[in-house]
């Protein structure tokens, strides 16, 4: 009676509040953040991706000698100390050091030159023999243009044509035309020649005058344009005039004669 008077009475434990629920939530979700973070960093840091992690140093990569790859290790010479103006203390050539000049000067380790000797330059390249020189390209569709020759000479057939034909000089006009002339009017060379001998034998004086000539070359033919006036004691024309022209034993001769273009 006694001991079951003195025992303490059964008090059952109370419900976590809202508030300690809420803490022990936070908690949980902080530490599976701070393992996870962890994990994490140990393997960027294993992988070389942070500051403490673990780097691999590179290799220095070295590239073989060609005169060491083709012999065998045994016949291998020692190397030669570099020596950059390749010459010794006494101001002499050494060999062996033309593999660490430059190329521009690589060459003159072939020769030995004594102190004092002036150096001989090396020989300028001899130039090529019948070397043909290069084509000017001609373009076929352009006519060739009037050289100064040509076309002074033209001109000056031109103002003689006209100056025989003013003071009815007939022969001195009738050779300016080549044997071959082939009239406008249809008529034959030697009819029309008569024609013009009759014509020119009219009394009464003529003026003839050409300006603004227009000449075209190609080869041994050429073209003229040009204005020509006519008057007489009855008559007065002005027109444009077309003459071709070839070249015949040194001389311009006209073969065709046409009023216009």
């Amino acid at each position: 009676m006694t001991s079951t008077a003195s025992a303490k009475p059964y008090r059952p434990k109370s419900a976590l509040s809202a508030s300690h629920t809420l803490l022990w939530f936070v908690a949980g979700i902080a530490g599976m953040f701070l393992i996870v973070s962890a994990v994490f960093a140990v393997k960027l840091g294993l992988e070389g991706q942070l500051p403490f992690g673990k780097r691999s140093t590179p290799t220095p990569v070295t590239q073989p000698v060609a005169a060491a790859a083709d012999k065998p290790e045994s016949s291998a010479k020692p190397p030669i100390a570099s020596n950059p103006s390749g010459t010794s203390n006494n101001g002499e050539f050494v060999s062996g050091t033309e593999n660490i000049l430059p190329p521009e000067v690589a060459h003159l380790a072939k020769t030995t030159i004594a102190p004092g000797e002036p150096a001989t330059p090396d020989p300028a390249p001899a130039p090529p023999v019948n070397a043909p020189a290069p084509a000017t390209p001609v373009t076929a569709s352009e006519p060739a243009s009037p050289g100064p020759a040509a076309s002074e000479a033209i001109t000056t057939t031109l103002h003689a044509w006209a100056a025989a034909w003013e003071s009815k000089d007939v022969t001195a006009y009738l050779k300016h035309y080549a044997p071959d002339f082939q009239p406008a009017s249809g008529l034959g060379r030697i009819e029309w020649a008569e024609q013009r001998r009759q014509r020119l034998s009219r009394p009464g004086e003529i003026t003839i005058g050409i300006a603004d000539l227009d000449i075209a070359v190609k080869g041994d033919r050429a073209t003229v344009r040009f204005s020509q006036s006519y008057r007489s004691p009855t008559q007065k024309l002005g027109e444009t005039k077309t003459i071709e022209l070839t070249l015949r034993d040194g001389a311009w001769l006209i073969v065709q004669e046409r009023i216009g273009g």
